[in-house]
């Protein structure tokens, strides 16, 4: 970015702060409005984008179509699949082989499903307790699956803790919230 727009981002950034900080009433009030979809594209994007603000545009872009079909619960990875379902309390994520009954199709699977998790979980706005159920393989398989899951995980700008493997064989990770949920 230009020198010249950063600095007026930063100046109204501390503009912004001082007159927060600066305010001594007691009473309920709106004292900043938040940043814009277009600001905020502009302050996180670092390729260079195209905007689009004419009327209709998200539905001519297929945008709704995609936020539509990131509500479903079944992710389709191409080795299986996997269902994200969010409860009150927890995000339960299953995985399944589909057709394939090789050997390997439930280490094929789980990979494929924590190399894609991250990025779905991000895009639906998921956070808190997740628990996934891996399809079932043999536990001498586990930490090449989490070794995949812990990879997967550190590309994620979300914080996320992989907690380990519980008893039953599910995998507890805690996932930082970061926005709010899409409602699913």
């Amino acid at each position: 970015a230009d020198f010249e727009d950063i600095l007026e981002d930063a100046v109204a950034m501390q503009n912004a702060a001082h007159a927060v900080l600066g305010d001594k009433g007691r009473e309920l009030c709106l004292m900043l409005e938040a940043d814009s979809p277009h600001r905020l594209a502009w302050r996180e994007w670092t390729t260079e984008a195209t905007i689009t603000r004419r009327k209709g545009c998200l539905d001519q872009e297929g945008i709704m179509d995609l936020v539509e079909y990131i509500k479903l619960p079944k992710v389709d990875t191409g080795m299986g699949f996997y269902f994200v379902e969010k409860t009150h309390a927890l995000t339960a994520v299953d995985v399944n082989t589909g057709a394939d009954t090789s050997m390997s199709a439930a280490l094929k699977a789980n990979i494929a499903m924590a190399k894609s998790l991250p990025r779905q979980l991000r895009l639906r706005g998921i956070g808190g307790q997740v628990i996934i159920d891996p399809a079932p393989m043999p536990k001498k398989d586990r930490r090449l699956l989490e070794s995949v899951l812990k990879g997967a995980f550190r590309q994620d700008p979300v914080q996320t803790q992989i907690l380990g493997w519980t008893a039953l064989g599910l995998i507890e990770l805690q996932r930082a919230r970061t926005r709010a949920p899409l409602n699913l």
